[in-house]
């Protein structure tokens, strides 16, 4: 009996195939992990009540093997080429060579360790093979379905390197569904008749009508079932069998889930019956002994379906190393006793311990600031406290609520430069309740000016001011001011001057307000307006003990405090060379020092650098306690070139604003946002704007062309701004902190 069938059909019914196929393995994959899961609760339950101690002599040996089979599904898609090596076309030796057809492949894995893998698959195409001979010619084309189980093994139990190439080599075991056919007659239902001219024609060559034979040309339609044919007298017999693949390939990682996998196998079958020719066929038909077999040869992604702590690297996972889970389990980056895993605060600075059993330092009094920042250790429970732990005061709700009614400006610009704390250069935010009086005019208080950066300070003059242990800055916008100390009443700022004087500076007594715009201000009091001295005393002068600093960087130009933001209890002085010396912190321990320069190198401050003096004098950092590689130039001689790289450039961004409002945005204003797209807002808190802003770019060029752009599209006003690790700053700025 013939069948003949549609090649279009032929194709529908091998993707409904396939479909099928993929449906139950992904049915099958859900279902064990749903069993899976179940058996985990199962063993939590029976954990719950039972106690289980074991003890390992050797943790490295722990294996895999050790926990039993745990179900990590991957699931691998491929495509590729069926190549047939049997009787037909006497594997490749013949005139025509073996037709290559293209075969799908879907693939459930599981590994079993970190070597050895299981894997079920589904595979599916065809195999063709065409022979035209002197003597016979010959064709068939056969459908394949294959499913089976192999076993793969990567040799990563040899290998003592990483490597995102993985060999592995695979074997197992098959069923194999065969059904062969051949094109025996055109689409009229005339029979091929192949003559020694090399032409096909309706009749044979020998027969006596050979004169009124017509050619004809092969339309490669496999109609005619070899089976049913039963050429060779074999009846009817099973089209399936069994065969054993061998294969080989590579893994190629491309991501934490996903591999790209090329691979090549042969399928031996236990079967010569594919091609329909054995070695006792009949006549010229007869082939070769041995049996078929066709190579598979592919490329397939492999995606990793493992959810939760058993995937990928994690407890028990193919890529899991248990001794780095061990020191994992066990290491403590702060040092406070709390490991890494169980530790809410990882950071905790060595002046915050002893810590909770969180890792997070202690809060006695249960007010949200932390017992080394607390200024008041018994604060009353629930009430309210400032930055410092300091329970508000009646006083301090006053001055707030008539900052935020304000109906007469009285606070406007104060609030909006401070928002009720100003920040400060260190940018820690300050207590403003000391700031007015009872009747809130702005508090007056006095210190001593040492100098200002009207004329240059000498390296001499520089350690002398950084010795001083309070000394400060204060910058009003058109000096910056060097000062030390504050005091309530003129006569102890004229007996602390006399003190400073006696160290030799040409100090002046100064007076410093709090000015409308809410910044410090200072202003020399003149000799002939000073009140006869009462013959106060003041302990200030040059301290005895070493101080440490941290020293930023040094700047041709001189760059606004919020440029060094985050960096505490900010400092800068300008030199006679010219720089701008910018300083942070100011300590008696060495420790705390090294500890607060480490702090700076995580916020990208790179080249920051410890400085120490002692009695108005620089130390060297051998000399300062710290011991220093042979290797360092450790010197007390203040460098006069300007640092390269003071912050990690990678921090320095540039970005493109383009506009600012108070209020709403203007419609039209809006829609040109909306049409561009990627228009980030920021609230500006010094001004109350909020700032529009466009891009995050590595270098000024980019942001120069990104700005040409939004012009031409309608952003006329836009400009280039700079950004240091989050914080806004000048396009200049940023120049400067890349030179």
């Amino acid at each position: 009996m013939f069948l003949q069938r549609n090649t279009g059909v032929q194709t529908s019914y091998r993707m409904i195939k396939f479909l099928r196929l993929s449906l139950c393995f992904i049915a099958l994959m859900f279902l064990q992990m749903e069993l899976k899961a179940q058996d985990n609760s199962d063993s939590t339950d029976l954990a719950s009540v039972e106690e289980v101690s074991t003890e390992t002599e050797d943790a490295s040996a722990t294996s895999q093997a050790d926990l039993g089979f745990i179900f990590r599904p991957k699931l691998s898609l491929g495509i590729g080429m069926f190549t047939f090596y049997g009787d037909v076309s006497t594997n490749h030796k013949g005139f025509h060579p073996t037709v290559s057809r293209i075969a799908y492949e879907l693939r459930l894995i599981n590994p079993l360790t970190d070597y050895l893998e299981l894997n079920f698959y589904a595979l599916f195409g065809q195999v063709s093979a065409n022979e035209r001979t002197p003597t016979r010619s010959l064709n068939f084309n056969s459908n394949i379905t294959t499913g089976g189980l192999t076993f793969t093994y990567n040799f990563k139990n040899f290998r003592t390197w990483k490597s995102n190439v993985n060999p592995y080599i695979s074997t197992g075991i098959e069923s194999v569904e065969f059904l062969s056919k051949s094109d025996l007659k055109d689409k009229d239902g005339n029979y091929y008749h192949y003559w020694s001219n090399g032409t096909i024609m309706s009749l044979p060559e020998d027969d006596p009508n050979a004169g009124s034979a017509v050619e004809l040309y092969r339309d490669y339609t496999y109609e005619s079932d070899l089976r049913e044919l039963n050429l060779d007298g074999y009846a009817k017999y099973p089209e399936r069998t069994f065969a054993f693949p061998v294969e080989v390939g590579a893994n190629f990682k491309l991501g934490e889930r996903v591999d790209f996998r090329v691979s090549t196998a042969m399928h031996f079958t236990l079967t010569d019956l594919v091609d329909n020719v054995t070695s006792e066929s009949i006549g010229s038909r007869s082939g070769t002994k041995g049996n078929d077999k066709f190579l598979y040869t592919s490329f397939s992604l492999v995606y990793d379906l493992t959810f939760g702590n058993e995937g990928r690297g994690g407890k028990g996972g193919p890529d899991g190393d248990w001794m780095d889970l061990y020191a994992q389990d066990t290491s403590d980056y702060d040092q406070d006793g709390v490991g890494d895993l169980a530790d809410l605060c990882a950071k905790t600075p060595l002046d915050a311990r002893p810590v909770d059993e969180f890792g997070c330092p202690l809060d006695q009094d249960k007010d949200g600031v932390s017992d080394n920042k607390d200024d008041e250790l018994d604060t009353p429970e629930n009430a309210p406290v400032n930055e410092k732990g300091v329970a508000l005061t009646d006083e301090d709700f006053n001055l707030m609520y008539r900052i935020y009614k304000d109906s007469i400006g009285e606070f406007a610009e104060m609030a909006e430069s401070t928002n009720i704390s100003e920040s400060g250069g260190g940018g820690k935010p300050r207590d403003t309740s000391g700031l007015v009086n009872s009747d809130m005019s702005p508090k007056e208080s006095y210190t001593v000016i040492i100098g200002s950066d009207s004329t240059g300070v000498s390296a001499n003059e520089l350690h002398k001011f950084l010795s001083f242990k309070d000394f400060k800055v204060i910058d009003d916008g058109d000096h910056v001011y060097y000062i030390v100390g504050e005091f309530d009443n003129v006569n102890d700022a004229m007996a602390a001057n006399s003190n400073i004087k006696a160290e030799g500076f040409d100090s002046h007594v100064g007076k410093t307000s709090i000015g409308p715009n809410g910044k410090e201000t200072v202003d020399e009091i003149p000799d002939s307006e000073l009140p006869k001295s009462d013959g106060s005393t003041s302990n200030i002068e040059v301290t005895k003990e070493k101080l440490y600093k941290v020293q930023i960087g040094a700047f041709s130009k001189k760059l606004s405090s919020k440029v060094f933001g985050d960096a505490e209890d900010l400092t800068y002085v300008k030199g006679d060379d010219g720089l701008w010396r910018y300083y942070s912190g100011t300590f008696t321990s060495k420790g705390n020092a090294a500890k607060h320069r480490i702090d700076l190198l995580e916020q990208g401050y790179n080249g920051s650098f410890i400085v120490a003096f002692q009695e108005g004098t620089r130390l060297t950092l051998n000399e300062a306690g710290y011991d220093v590689n042979p290797d360092y130039n450790d010197t007390k001689v203040e460098s006069s070139v300007a640092s390269v790289h003071a912050v990690n450039p990678e921090l320095i961004k540039f970005k493109v604003q383009v506009g600012a409002f108070e209020n709403k945005i203007p419609t039209d204003i809006l829609d040109l946002y909306l049409s561009i797209g990627n228009v980030i807002p920021r609230k500006d808190e010094a001004t109350g704007m909020t700032k529009y802003f466009i891009g995050t770019l590595n270098s000024y060029q980019e942001a120069s062309e990104l700005k040409e752009e939004l012009k031409v599209k309608g952003l006329t006003d836009s400009f280039i701004i700079g950004d240091f690790n989050g914080k806004i700053i000048t396009a200049q700025e940023a120049l400067d902190l890349l030179k």
